[in-house]
């Protein structure tokens, strides 16, 4: 722990690994076997459709039965608010020192405690808190409760960071997920076909991968020799479409792919592309540096904190653009040394010696 000393950490978020498996509940279980490691006593508290006890990554998790409150005025939020009741009943009296939550009840619900028992309130926003988006949701007062009195705000990258101080004059602290450098390591050689790897919801309208289908079908087009790897939940079939005679056979539609059987699809890849418009942070491109991979992102959002000339290319929201980013990657998949340029730039997210220490400092350890 780098002379931190040990802390009593309950993290909370409404929805926990297996049941749900998106990016914020990747952090909340990683996150909380990276400190479990670090020798801090830590718990997690979610909800599923029954009550149950589970371990993930050697950490306690209570799983609580869900609940919905206030549908009408709630909406899809209501079981967020039900769990802010739900997880502070469960932590009034718990022998906790820092409470780190994942969604805005939880998050208000720790700030209320801190202020009863002075247990240290600690709020990780997973997107861009944008003020007018924001104030439109049924949530809004409990946000602004939590802008007003948590202890730290969390922000994934420098740009939802600057969205939250343009919007509510809060500063934040800057601290994104993290990536287990010993399981996400390079591999000696690529696949042939001269694969650009995508990483995500096929069926998320912002995750863009249409523009991806189009800026290979350009490449195909113009004689350049690649292939596209799809891998991740959604309706992929259906969002790739018809391709036509010059791209027929340069898909690979993987389907849903469990994080640790990513490692090997980064390691073959030549280039992963992440052309994601409004993205917090980017996961997949610290995935993808960790095991040696070039990346290939929006020049926008969380992107901008990762993406770095050598190790990968940033380009605007069009398909030519993207053909140009992506062709420029691929160059550099075939440098000598580009996968400890990588790896060396990946570091800046491994959980152990990046992520934990600094959560440590923001938890106000040793």
């Amino acid at each position: 722990m780098g002379g931190a000393a040990s802390l009593r950490v309950a993290l909370t978020h409404v929805y926990g690994w297996p049941e749900v498996r998106r990016g914020a509940e990747r952090y909340l279980h990683e996150l909380a076997g990276a400190l479990h490691e670090a020798g801090h006593q830590v718990s997690i508290i979610a909800t599923a459709v029954t009550a149950h006890e589970g371990r993930e990554r050697d950490v306690p998790v209570r799983y609580l039965r869900r609940r919905h409150v206030l549908t009408r005025r709630f909406g899809p939020l209501s079981d967020e608010l039900a769990f802010g009741g739900q997880s502070f009943g469960r932590l009034a009296l718990a022998k906790v020192d820092v409470w780190h939550a994942m969604g805005t009840a939880d998050a208000a619900a720790s700030c209320v405690l801190g202020t009863v028992r002075g247990v240290r309130s600690v709020y990780t926003d997973h997107g861009f808190p944008y003020r007018p988006s924001r104030q439109r949701r049924p949530d809004r007062r409990l946000h602004d409760l939590v802008v007003a009195r948590v202890d730290r705000y969390v922000c994934v990258s420098n740009a939802a960071a600057q969205t939250l101080l343009d919007g509510y004059g809060r500063a934040s602290e800057v601290r994104s997920g993290g990536v287990d450098v010993r399981r996400f390591t390079p591999s000696h050689s690529r696949d042939p076909s001269r694969a650009l790897l995508f990483v995500g919801d096929a069926g998320e309208e912002r995750k863009n991968l249409p523009l991806l289908r189009d800026a290979m079908v350009a490449m195909r087009q113009r004689g350049v020799r690649v292939h596209l790897w799809v891998a991740g939940p959604g309706d992929q079939r259906g969002v790739i479409g018809e391709l036509p005679d010059s791209a027929s056979d340069a898909v690979t539609l993987l389907g849903e792919v469990a994080p640790d059987d990513l490692v090997e699809l980064y390691r073959r890849a030549s280039v992963t592309v992440l052309p994601a418009r409004a993205e917090a942070f980017g996961l997949a491109l610290v995935e993808s540096l960790a095991c040696g991979t070039p990346v290939v992102a929006l020049n926008q959002g969380g992107p901008l904190d990762i993406v770095q000339p050598g190790i990968g290319v940033l380009c605007d929201e069009t398909a030519e653009d993207l053909a140009r980013a992506c062709e420029e990657a691929l160059d550099l998949a075939a440098q000598h040394d580009i996968a400890e340029r990588c790896r060396d730039a990946a570091m800046a997210w491994d959980w152990r010696t990046a992520i934990v220490p600094e959560m440590e400092r923001i938890y106000g350890a040793g």
